[in-house]
C-alpha cells in the first residue's frame, strides 16, 4: 500500500470531519459519499467502505480504516486512482485558505516534541539553551 497516499487520503478525511475545512468540507464528504458510492456500490463492493462514508462521526480508526481501503482499491482501479487523486486535488485549495490542518496519524511514531502550526517566526527550540562559551 502506497503509505503517501494513505497518509494523504487520511489528513483529507481527518481535516473534513474535524471541520478544517469550513463548508468546502462539506461539498468535499458529498463529493466522497458519491464517489465512494459509485465505485464500491458495484460489482459487489465492500460494505465497509460504504458503512464507514456514510457515518456522521468518525473515530480515528474508522477514518484509517476508510482510508487503507479506498487507497487499497485506487491500487487496483486506475479510473477510482484518477477520481481519489481529484478528489484530493479538489480539496487541497479550501484546505490551505481555511488555515493549517497538522495531522499525526496512522503508525506515526513520534520520539520526540512536534509543533504543528503555522506562519512560524523567530527561533524555536527545544531543550536547554546553550551557553556561549566565550
Amino acid at each position: 500500500m502506497d503509505e503517501t497516499a494513505l497518509a494523504l487520503v487520511t489528513a483529507a478525511i481527518t481535516s473534513i470531519i474535524t471541520g478544517a475545512t469550513g463548508e468546502a468540507g462539506k461539498g468535499a464528504w458529498t463529493s466522497l459519499i458519491a464517489m465512494v458510492k459509485k465505485t464500491f456500490g458495484k460489482k459487489g463492493g465492500q460494505e465497509a467502505a460504504l458503512e464507514l462514508v456514510g457515518a456522521v462521526k468518525m473515530e480515528e480508526r474508522d477514518v484509517i480504516e476508510l482510508s487503507e481501503i479506498l487507497v487499497e482499491r485506487a491500487g487496483q482501479d486506475p479510473e477510482f486512482a484518477r477520481e481519489l487523486s481529484a478528489w484530493l486535488k479538489d480539496i487541497e485549495g479550501p484546505a490551505k485558505t481555511d488555515g493549517p490542518t497538522n495531522v499525526v496519524a496512522g503508525s506515526a511514531r513520534i520520539t520526540g516534541p512536534v509543533i504543528q502550526g503555522r506562519d512560524f517566526s523567530g527561533p524555536i527550540s527545544f531543550g536547554t539553551p546553550t551557553q556561549d562559551p566565550s
